[in-house]
């Protein structure tokens, strides 16, 4: 009886071993730490953001790497960097290592230039440098920091006539790009004349301007122009009436 019972698990065992061996390629070998080479790396949020010139994004970066099988690839290394440009900003960290979801995350605060900017993330380590994913971003410019002249500040005129060279104002924000879309009050305070609009609003190089027709009278006429309580408001123009 105890050599039938050899036998019998000897021949399990040998049909066991034929079916694995018959089944060799659907043998699944566990992956190699981190993935190895042959890994995969996408973006998974973060891309197409709008946000403000010098300021961080509202969502960080986030990027996946997978392994052949699409199982997550912890302990990776992932790059993170603008172009070589210094207006892309900055990347923090500029290395993170994937968990173990195989997902690493970094923040991205904007260069100081309005515009579209670029940041580039990528594997490091051998063969999986060559794995890239670009995030792109919107950056528009602050809020405004100062408004100046565009415009000589004084000019002669004529009573009741406008002025040869309409007065105008840029705005700029604290890096010294142009802000757009601000509302501009104008404001005649000596001479008695008037402007066609009393509120315009910057065009896209941050410039707006006023039509001014001066006043019933001959001396010294005066208009400003304000936007609140920032650096260089009110500008202040004048033309003076001789005849």
């Amino acid at each position: 009886m105890a050599h039938t019972t050899h036998l019998f698990v000897r021949r399990a065992l040998v049909l066991l071993l034929a079916g694995v061996l018959g089944c060799g390629s659907d043998l699944l070998l566990p992956d190699p730490p981190g993935g190895g080479q042959n890994v995969a790396l996408t973006k998974v949020d973060g891309d197409e953001q709008t946000g403000t010139v010098g300021e961080p994004l509202l969502a960080p970066l986030v990027v996946q790497v997978l392994t052949a099988r699409e199982q997550p690839a912890s302990g990776r290394k992932v790059a993170f960097g603008p172009p070589s440009d210094p207006a892309a900003g900055a990347v923090t960290p500029d290395t993170a290592v994937t968990n173990d979801a195989g997902q690493a995350t970094a923040r991205w605060v904007l260069g100081t230039s309005p515009g579209p900017q670029v940041v580039v993330a990528h594997l490091v380590g051998g063969e999986a440098d060559n794995q890239v994913a670009e995030f792109r971003a919107a950056a528009m410019a602050a809020a405004p920091d100062t408004l100046r002249p565009g415009s000589a500040l004084a000019q002669a005129g004529q009573r009741k006539r406008e002025v040869g060279t309409a007065p105008v104002v840029h705005v700029v924000d604290r890096f010294g790009n142009p802000v757009p879309n601000i509302s501009v009050a104008w404001q005649v305070t000596a001479g008695g004349g008037k402007v066609e609009e009393t509120i315009t609003s910057t065009d896209t190089q941050g410039n707006t301007s006023a039509r001014w027709t001066l006043g019933d009278r001959l001396g010294f006429h005066q208009l400003t122009a304000a936007i609140g309580d920032v650096s260089g408001s009110p500008v202040t123009f004048s033309a003076t009436v001789l005849f």
